[in-house]
């Protein structure tokens, strides 16, 4: 009979390849987000064109897009 909750197999061994796999991730997530930031630039601005003349201009949710279009224009850059 095997037991429920088996030791893991020379978990030890295996932590240095886990060390690199999850850097390789991060490097992969951060090519893809950079790859990605004309579409996103693309997007906010759009998105800050429908306050243009509107009532809401200014308002909080203006602001965060303004801040998000400067943040991306900083790291794409």
């Amino acid at each position: 009979m095997s037991p429920a909750n088996p030791a893991p197999e020379s978990s030890t061994e295996s932590l240095p390849a886990a060390r690199q796999a999850g850097a390789t991730e991060k490097t992969r997530v951060k090519a893809r987000v950079t790859a990605g930031a004309p579409d996103l630039l693309k997007a906010l601005v759009e998105a800050e064109r429908f306050f243009d003349g509107s009532d809401d201009h200014g308002c909080s949710l203006h602001q965060k897009i303004l801040a998000a279009i400067d943040t991306v224009k900083g790291g794409a850059a």
